[in-house]
């Protein structure tokens, strides 16, 4: 695969995981965890979808899934931390 079309599709995966958990967190005013427990499961299932549109097996998670899901797992991650250190000054 090109190189910058992986680090495009990584940095959206990151980007989107991040922005999705402060959007359910703040916004919807939901329990972090729970926000962040949505983004991943949101995540899975549209790997999952995927690779069913590709007609493979739902199950086989390949090498470019496992990259998708460590990105967007970065960005829940990132965002569970940057809601703690805001969490330090207010």
């Amino acid at each position: 695969m090109d190189l910058k079309k992986e680090v495009i599709d990584q940095s959206a995966h990151f980007f989107v995981g991040l922005v999705a958990t402060l959007v359910l967190a703040f916004y919807l005013q939901i329990s972090v965890y729970l926000a962040a427990s949505a983004v991943m499961i949101f995540a899975f299932c549209r790997e999952i979808y995927q690779r069913l549109k590709k007609n493979d097996v739902w199950y086989s998670c390949g090498q470019g899934c496992k990259l998708d899901l460590i990105f967007w797992m970065l960005g829940v991650f990132a965002a569970i931390g940057a809601i703690y250190v805001v969490s330090l000054f207010v």
